[in-house]
């Protein structure tokens, strides 16, 4: 056991670190004892109190003078602080060096940093303090054996024991979401669903630990925690009742998340928006239209939600031709131009099924309409529509097939004797001047 400081060589660390307080404890007794004797004048003591400090300085002066001659005027006293000094040099060098081991090991190999640091830091702060006290004669060991120290180094080892296992806990979510989840094949749409829910499911997770750490921590210091239980209780049901449109939202944004209706990437119509999911959280999506144009969209104010890209898709295209066309005959090149898109290769990845006939579905003012449709890949379904519209107009237009235009019949009206003068329209035939005979005039 290492020599204990003398009297002597404490008061001089108190002169080093805490110079005020020889002189704020005697002017605190003097005001004191001037306070109780109140019938002195208000001069003697102010002058007692001034000769009183100045005394104390002097003397205090003194016996750091005699403390300072006897340390350095005896050799091995000292040989005693140089070899104190040399090992607390040597304690603070290897607890240097035991931390850049931490750093550059320790820390690399987990995910979470922070709790390692404090916890090592701790350690090996608490290691090099107790080893640095002891060389100084101070026993730390001896100072925990009494019964507060007792109680306070308990507190402090269940407060660590406490935060450790949260810490092992959280390591451990982590190793399971990461390692083992993500490493599985799960498929492409159940990845989405993953990489959407798990930075959800891993920060509420990690608040709810948070939570019941601080609570066990505040418990285990002494600090009532049953008032603090209530008053977020009250404080919840507050913000319950105040921002019922936030708690729709969440609980919206939660079961649509959990029950996997869409992911990013997928294009949706929601919200009055159509436009393609750029992120999800479990207040909000946000989804970006055809025109670049981004939008935020509550939950809350979610009524329908419409995917549709969800597995496949359908590339639906109606086509219209003249009344005076045949129909089957009509489909028969629309088969055509469809079995010619199947040769190209690059559009045939997207198709699925081939081209399905859905029947004659209406006879228009102007045109009679059948429908047809390809089974393809989910984001296929509008390339495959314009490609199918640009072929069969230029097949149509190859065959003379007619697209017409809208039919109208004008009315003039007439007035209420029925006398209104009629309007009539003249039709000109045209003849071909190259065909005519002589004598021949144009019908009018």
């Amino acid at each position: 056991m290492p020599e204990k400081l003398p009297a002597k060589s404490l008061i001089i660390l108190l002169l080093i670190f805490c110079p005020g307080f020889f002189v704020v404890g005697p002017l605190a007794v003097t005001e004191n004892g001037s306070a109780q004797g109140g019938n002195e004048s208000a001069a003697e003591a102010g002058g007692a109190s001034t000769e009183t400090v100045w005394q104390e300085v002097a003397q205090t002066g003194q016996e750091t003078l005699a403390v300072i001659e006897d340390t350095f005027g005896s050799l091995p006293n000292m040989l005693t602080l140089a070899k104190r000094l040399g090992i607390s040099l040597l304690l603070l060098f290897a607890g240097y060096l035991l931390w850049r081991s931490v750093k550059r090991y320790v820390l690399p190999r987990v995910r979470s940093v922070w709790p390692v640091k404090l916890f090592s830091g701790l350690i090996l702060g608490f290691a090099v303090a107790a080893g640095i006290l002891s060389v100084w004669g101070i026993d730390v060991y001896t100072l925990l054996g009494t019964p507060p120290g007792r109680s306070i180094f308990g507190s402090f080892v269940t407060i660590g024991l406490v935060v450790l296992g949260a810490y092992i806990l959280w390591e451990f979510v982590n190793y399971l979401l990461y390692k083992h989840l993500l490493a599985m094949d799960l498929g492409e749409s159940m990845e989405k669903r993953i990489q959407t829910v798990l930075p959800l499911a891993r920060s509420a997770l990690f608040t709810v630990i948070c939570i019941i750490t601080l609570l066990v921590v505040l418990s285990e210091l002494g600090i009532n925690i049953a008032p603090m239980l209530a008053g977020a209780g009250i404080l919840g049901l507050a913000i319950g009742f105040g921002a019922q449109t936030l708690v729709k939202d969440l609980l919206t944004g939660f079961f649509v998340l959990l029950e996997n209706v869409i992911n990013v990437d997928d294009w949706v119509i929601l919200g009055g928006h159509d436009g393609q999911v750029e992120n999800l959280t479990i207040r909000h999506v946000t989804v970006r239209d055809i025109y670049g144009n981004l939008h935020t969209v509550p939950w809350s104010s979610v009524v329908t939600i419409t995917n549709q890209t969800r597995t496949f898709g359908y590339a639906v295209v109606e086509v219209g031709f003249a009344y005076r066309e045949n129909v089957d005959e009509v489909i028969s090149v629309v088969q055509q131009v469809a079995a010619e898109m199947r040769e190209n290769p690059e559009l045939n990845e997207g198709i699925l099924s081939d081209l399905q006939i859905l029947g004659l579905i209406e006879l228009g003012d102007s045109a009679v309409v059948v429908r047809t449709r390809f089974k393809t890949l989910p984001f296929m379904r509008w390339r495959l529509e314009r490609d199918f519209r640009r072929r069969i107009k230029k097949r149509f237009d190859e065959l003379g097939i007619e697209i017409p235009y809208p039919h109208q019949t004008i009315y003039f009206g007439e007035n209420k004797q029925g006398t209104a003068s009629p309007a009539r329209v003249l039709l000109e035939k045209q003849s071909d001047p190259e065909a005519e005979t002589p004598g021949d005039e144009s019908d009018t």
